[in-house]
């Protein structure tokens, strides 16, 4: 069976994690066998594994009911186990948001939320956290058939009255009728499906979500607002049959089409089905040309270019996987989808490259290799004089050298010590103005004005502009300070590059860039919330509880999903002033150690009157030194970094 080029780019992303949290772990070991470890630096590395380790994918099949969507997580993440494992037959369906995704701490099961929970003003990551609320059916065995039996759970449905299926916010008009019995639908038995499955893909923080209409954006808008937030990429699926109906583009209009703009997400539109266009009597022309005809179609009703478009057969391309059949496969044309999705998560991994603490990681492990280098040598130089000048003065000299560089180090810790200081009264003023002290006061009064006052479009509209608003308000404040915080860590660098540009140190930071606090980041965050609750607002009216239940949820999803994007701000604020100081704090430690380690040896050299043996004992200690070069080369691979190589005395790649 065929595994796929989007299955090989998740297991090289993977892998590429696992390197890198490898390669930490030795950073972190080669520091502290050669005495160059320290506290700052640790925790430093223990964030950085730490956000290695939460680091989650999360990709979205979303579109109307019938469009394939379930087919196309079938096709390009479980052909291998030569079935369909997901419900996606005709008739049986996905009927409820499903998750895939697989956390160790738990069993493998399906937890299902059922449908009555509707009933409470509770989202659904509450119930997350309350297991009892859920119906879990164990996942015993890695049997196919077993495994699609209980995956089939999630296409249950179940018989109530009219009025029963109005109290848990659906709109009668768009379920099925019970002909048998007048006066009952059909709903859907459970709110969400979460199966922790240990599927590799999954075991390693990749997370599927299977959005099954646009009915569940208006019955769970916290969900969607959810779902929708943690993305890294969406496939948004429209059929060859179907075209783009009304609710297709509802769907695409108010909560898909935003995503264009957010340079952090993939929005790939899907057009499936194409198997229903192909015409074996008119040829592969023909067909090609259908295809072409229909994408612009779907294009331009979208409002994208007709090359945005991919055309796919999801039921050939796992018919291919699973038949090992080339022809099939090469015309679902699932290669196209595969490599976008590829692209997506090449996307994300240089997201995660960019953000400051691994990449602030990254360049420290190569500032400790430099710094070896530079002190490695200057000792070679030492040694080619020794051997070459047979008295003691030259040594003498040496001492005194080092002695002077090992006091200017000193001074720069004490100058350093005192930089932190004024750092640390900066980062007080940045975290005073993060804390958007207002918040909880005004959420408050909101929540207010919710019950009482808010309803479904532009009331809620207002709500929600007022509600971000503030945010922006308290957030102004802030950015005069990151202002403030980003012109004093430049002007501390520019500071200790000159210092080390004037003098004969081998040594100097003057190609070291200050970090800097990028408010941005966290406001389009911020930005791109509120536009997915203002499309969700639009939706909201057909959806409304009498009892106004939805639009409770689905603020309380809005201020959890605001509080997140805080937090994260709180905590980067917090680390601000050691993140700016670190780098040249632990050049400093580094060469004042080497240094120290250094005077050692020609202080034994002094000792000893052999002149052949100064030279040999002075090589060992080389000789060592360039071994622990080596094992810094066999784990700073150029691929996992974000910095060129640097040649190593002209033989050894960095």
């Amino acid at each position: 069976m065929s595994r796929g080029q989007l299955v090989c780019q998740i297991e090289n992303y993977i892998q590429w994690k696992l390197d890198l949290k490898n390669q930490l772990a030795r950073y972190n070991a080669w520091l502290k066998n050669n005495k160059l470890d320290n506290q700052e630096l640790e925790q430093r590395i223990s964030r950085t594994t730490r956000l290695l380790n939460e680091d989650r994918i999360g990709l979205v099949f979303t579109g109307e009911n019938s469009r394939g969507k379930t087919e196309l997580v079938n096709a390009l993440f479980f052909a291998t186990y030569g079935q369909r494992l997901l419900p996606s037959e005709v008739g049986r369906t996905t009927m409820c948001p499903t998750e895939l995704t697989f956390d160790p701490a738990l069993q493998p099961a399906i937890r299902l939320l059922p449908i009555e929970t509707r009933k409470s003003d509770q989202p659904i990551e509450y119930y997350q956290a309350v297991l009892s609320h859920w119906t879990t059916i164990p996942l015993r065995s890695n049997n196919t058939e077993e495994l699609t039996k209980a995956f089939n759970e999630v296409s249950r449905t179940k018989q109530v009255s009219v009025e029963e299926a109005i109290a848990l916010g659906f709109s009668p008009g768009a379920l099925e009728t019970n002909e048998a019995k007048p006066g009952t639908v059909f709903v859907p038995s459970w709110r969400y499906a979460v199966i922790n499955f240990d599927h590799p893909l999954l075991h390693h923080g990749i997370r599927i979500f299977d959005m099954p209409s646009l009915d569940a954006y208006g019955n769970e808008p916290e969900v969607a607002l959810n779902i929708l937030n943690t993305a890294q990429a969406i496939c948004f699926v429209v059929s060859s049959d179907n075209g783009v109906g009304l609710g297709d583009l509802t769907l695409w209009r108010q909560h898909i089409r935003t995503f264009l703009d957010e340079t952090d997400k993939s929005l790939i539109p899907v057009l499936n089905k194409i198997d229903l266009l192909w015409d074996e009597l008119e040829g592969e022309r023909f067909t090609n040309l259908t295809i072409d005809h229909r994408s612009r179609t779907v294009a331009k009703k979208l409002s994208l270019e007709a090359t945005q478009i991919l055309p796919v057969s999801a039921k050939h391309a796992i018919l291919g996987k699973t038949k090992n059949n080339a022809r099939f496969l090469e015309r679902s044309r699932i290669q196209s989808l595969e490599e976008e999705i590829s692209n997506a998560i090449s996307q994300h991994k240089e997201g995660l490259l960019n953000q400051n603490v691994l990449r602030g990681t990254l360049d420290l492990m190569h500032n400790s290799r430099n710094s070896m280098v530079e002190r490695h040598n200057e000792l070679r130089e030492q040694q080619q004089k020794i051997s070459s000048d047979h008295n003691n003065a030259i040594i003498d000299s040496f001492n005194q050298q080092t002695k002077q560089e090992h006091d200017l180090f000193h001074k720069r810790l004490l100058t350093l010590r005192s930089n932190r200081r004024m750092l640390a009264r900066q980062s007080e003023l940045l975290q005073a103005a993060a804390e958007t002290k207002q918040f909880e006061q005004y959420l408050f009064k909101i929540k207010q004005d919710l019950v009482n006052n808010w309803q479904p479009g532009a009331s809620l509209a207002q709500g929600i502009s007022e509600f971000f608003r503030m945010i922006y308000l308290d957030l102004s404040s802030l950015q005069m300070e990151v202002g403030m915080a980003n012109k004093l860590a430049a002007s501390l660098y520019r500071k200790h590059g000159n210092h080390d540009k004037n003098t004969a140190s081998v040594s100097n930071t003057e190609s070291f860039k200050p970090p800097q606090f990028d408010l941005n980041r966290f406001i389009r965050q911020l930005r791109a919330l509120q536009s997915r609750a203002e499309g969700i607002n639009l939706q909201l009216k057909d959806y409304i509880t009498k009892d106004g239940l939805t639009v409770q949820r689905f603020f309380n999803a809005l201020l959890l999903n605001t509080k997140k994007v805080l937090n994260a701000l709180q905590k980067e604020v917090l680390y601000w002033d050691e993140d700016v100081l670190l780098p040249l704090t632990q050049h400093t430690l580094e060469q004042k150690q080497l240094i120290e380690q250094q005077m050692v040896q020609l202080k034994n050299l002094m000792i000893d009157t052999g002149q052949q043996w100064r030279a040999e004992k002075l090589g060992l200690f080389i000789n060592d030194r360039e071994k622990q070069l080596a094992v810094a080369d066999t784990f700073m691979g150029s691929d996992l970094s974000p910095t060129g190589n640097t040649d190593f005395n002209g033989n050894l790649p960095f």
